[in-house]
């Protein structure tokens, strides 16, 4: 980053959270403890690009607090979602 940005006041108390995250071939998974959403993000020449953000705050929705929970939203996710083909 070679912009640097101008503020007026900096507080230096750091927040930290715990964000889980599970690559599956080249499909990346994270989910925030405390944004209740899951990120769908694909990689790209080294870069991931975001597919889909799903929001978890319904109550019929999934409940993800480890990475076994995420492990199987992701593969139903994929199950869902993803076409396989065969290469000609």
């Amino acid at each position: 980053m070679n912009k640097k940005i101008t503020m007026t006041n900096l507080d230096l108390s750091a927040d930290t959270g715990t964000i889980l995250y599970v690559t599956i071939d080249d499909l990346r998974f994270s989910a925030d403890e405390c944004q209740f959403s899951l990120i769908v993000e694909i990689e790209n020449q080294g870069k991931f690009e975001l597919i889909e953000e799903i929001d978890l705050g319904g109550p019929d929705d999934e409940i993800i607090i480890d990475h076994n929970d995420l492990k199987r939203v992701a593969l139903n996710w994929i199950f869902n979602n993803v076409e396989i083909v065969k290469e000609i």
